[in-house]
């Protein structure tokens, strides 16, 4: 089993039947994620309501969302590494108005 970065929850709020939208919600460093499938593998991702991510053509909703899940990992992953990254240019840290360590 694989340890996933995002913990996605089924809005339970919506009907659901093998017609309709599926719709997921995650909260990640932050950011507010949601995943919206269709059965016939159309689906969308966006970040703090801003649309990252669209897909026209999947075999299926499962599909779609496993796609749009790791776009997501990947994103918040790269996020997390930026974050962590040491700032050692001297010019840099002045400007960022940050002491020397």
């Amino acid at each position: 089993m694989t340890n996933k970065l995002i913990d996605w929850t089924p809005d339970l709020s919506l009907p659901t039947s093998k017609s309709t939208v599926q719709h997921f919600i995650a909260k990640a460093g932050g950011d507010r994620l949601v995943i919206d499938t269709t059965p016939w593998g159309e689906a969308d991702l966006s970040v703090n309501g801003q649309s990252i991510a669209h897909l026209e053509t999947a075999a299926s909703a499962g599909d779609a969302f496993r796609t749009l899940e790791t776009i997501a990992e990947d994103l918040e992953a790269d996020k997390n590494a930026r974050l962590d990254q040491a700032i050692e240019d001297d010019e840099v840290r002045e400007k960022l108005g940050l002491a020397r360590i």
